[in-house]
């Protein structure tokens, strides 16, 4: 196991700077998931890392070692790619046992070794399966196994679910974090999945254009996002413009168009009265509630129900506040009660709420179906 680190990490092709002046570090025994949307530059900063990519300014260190110009071969670590990579004519256990050969591990100690591999991945009693007798799944896991077996400072995964049916990213991305748990060795996921990121990861570096954007344990990034494109990624937010006008134990936030004004107890340092905002909300975070519950919640706001749909188990509802639009995702037994309330007024009860500076005349993100509007 082994910290990992860089400064001023920067990689440009042509005039695309896929990393730009990266300063990352990643604690010893964790799993850091790397997310971000496609083109983001997560690949790079993770072929870098492996050397597979030179970059063309900064340091990069694992452990104390400054691994920069260090042959990927030299640095002591596993990759896994998107697709799995077993050797079709080989076993299972011939997989896991092929890079302890390359290492020169005493002949004696490769059975027990691999041994231990299939038992932390639970493919025990499939060692002689070869790849066409495998799941995508249990291939996956061989993979696993194989970039394990030589006890790895570093583990390194590039998107290792993508290329597998939804049940079995579900199903995999859990073993993922038991594999981790028991191995704790130091391994960096990379994904665009951010369902993915949030379960399993210790620790998220949410990523665009280069730039590590925010940062943190996945509940804090999920729940308080930094950035106007972290709260649009990551899960579904609301978008309601406003202004500060009064900070006052917190920020008292008046909405654009709405009567009603939000408390926030954070609010971001840098914000005082007179700052336009975003005023987020996640649609998960939207209690439907009665009006005798009202002065059990500090932010309420009615709501006239303009759509309500059901996906899977969660009814949606799309409704209108003024000139703004909120969108409320509705679980329980008494959900299926909103299918037919369109036309009519709801209370709501919002959860936390963050803000995010607002320039002039910027548009909210376009939340299922709705039309972004314009801030007048």
């Amino acid at each position: 196991m082994a910290t990992v680190r860089t400064e001023g990490l920067t990689k440009r092709y042509g005039s695309v700077v896929a990393v730009d002046h990266l300063d990352v570090e990643i604690k010893e025994g964790s799993l850091t998931a790397v997310l971000g949307p496609s083109g983001c530059g997560k690949t790079t900063l993770l072929r870098c890392i492996a050397g597979l990519t030179t970059p063309d300014a900064g340091r990069i260190y694992i452990g104390d070692e400054d691994v920069t110009t260090l042959a990927p071969s030299r640095r002591n670590l596993g990759m896994v790619f998107q697709r799995p990579s077993m050797f079709p004519h080989m076993t299972a256990f011939d997989n896991i046992a092929w890079g302890l050969q390359l290492r020169k591990w005493p002949k004696d100690k490769i059975a027990s070794r691999v041994k231990e591999m299939l038992r932390l991945v639970q493919l025990e009693g499939m060692e002689d399966r070869r790849f066409a007798q495998l799941s995508g799944g249990q291939a996956q896991r061989v993979v696993i196994a194989r970039a394990l077996a030589p006890a790895p400072r570093l583990l390194l995964l590039d998107e290792p679910l993508s290329s597998l049916d939804a049940k079995l990213r579900d199903q995999l991305k859990l073993e993922i974090a038991e594999i981790h748990r028991k191995a704790r060795c130091t391994t960096i996921l990379v994904t665009h999945d951010q369902a993915e990121a949030l379960t399993i990861a210790d620790n998220v570096l949410l990523m665009y254009n280069g730039k590590i954007v925010q940062e943190g344990a996945p509940l804090d990034v999920y729940r308080y996002p930094q950035t106007l494109f972290s709260a649009d990624f990551i899960g579904t937010n609301n978008f309601l413009p406003g202004r500060i006008v009064a900070m006052e134990g917190g920020a008292r936030v008046a909405l654009d168009g709405v009567t009603a004004e939000l408390h926030v107890p954070k609010p971001p340092a840098d914000m005082g009265v007179g700052t336009t905002v975003w005023a987020c909300i996640r649609a998960d975070d939207v209690d439907i509630i009665e009006e005798d519950q009202r002065s059990k919640h500090r932010n309420v706001i009615p709501v006239k129900v303009e759509r309500a749909s059901m996906t899977g188990g969660t009814v949606i509802i799309e409704g209108r506040l003024d000139s703004s639009r909120l969108r409320v995702h509705v679980s329980g037994s008494r959900r299926f009660e909103y299918l037919t309330m369109d036309g009519k007024t709801i209370l709501c009860a919002l959860g936390p709420v963050s803000l995010i500076r607002r320039e002039p005349d910027e548009l909210a993100p376009k939340v299922s179906g709705f039309a972004p509007l314009a801030c007048e």
